[in-house]
């Protein structure tokens, strides 16, 4: 994957598609963005542990890599490719339980992240989001 001129990583990580990848890859976006603090770092994790876990359960095996991207223009943007099969994931049409324990990653990405976007690669697919911070902090930005 080939990055535009002026865009500037912070942290390029690959993992096994396994369920340990979840909360290092969470791990390395908090590191990631941790000197930011208009950034709302429990969204972030949230949207990174989504994002993995669909890699994981659906990329049938090998690796993800997760892409941190310096922050521009108060937004976030992370990028998680797998080398799975290039079907893109898709809403489910049915209402959910209070009990559910799947199926709502692609929600929360619609609620927090509503820009998001999958592409196809060749070796897979990614999915990209950006996390925008609010215009004003909020009271627990305010506090840090």
């Amino acid at each position: 994957m080939e990055l535009p001129a002026h865009e500037y990583v912070l942290a390029v990580e690959r993992y096994p598609c396994t369920a340990v990848a979840v909360p290092q890859a969470r791990a390395i976006a908090a590191r990631a963005y941790a000197p930011y603090p208009w950034v709302d770092h429990g969204v972030v994790k949230l949207l990174v542990s989504e994002t993995v876990t669909n890699a994981v359960l659906h990329a049938g095996g090998g690796a993800f890599d997760l892409i941190c991207h310096a922050p521009r223009h108060r937004t976030v943007r992370i990028e998680v490719h797998d080398r799975g099969e290039t079907t893109l994931p898709t809403r489910r049409h049915r209402p959910h339980s209070a009990w559910d324990q799947h199926g709502r990653g692609l929600e929360l990405l619609d609620a927090l992240a509503p820009g998001w976007s999958v592409v196809r690669t060749l070796t897979g697919k990614g999915l990209v989001f950006q996390w925008q911070a609010p215009a004003q902090p909020t009271p627990r930005q305010k506090e840090r």
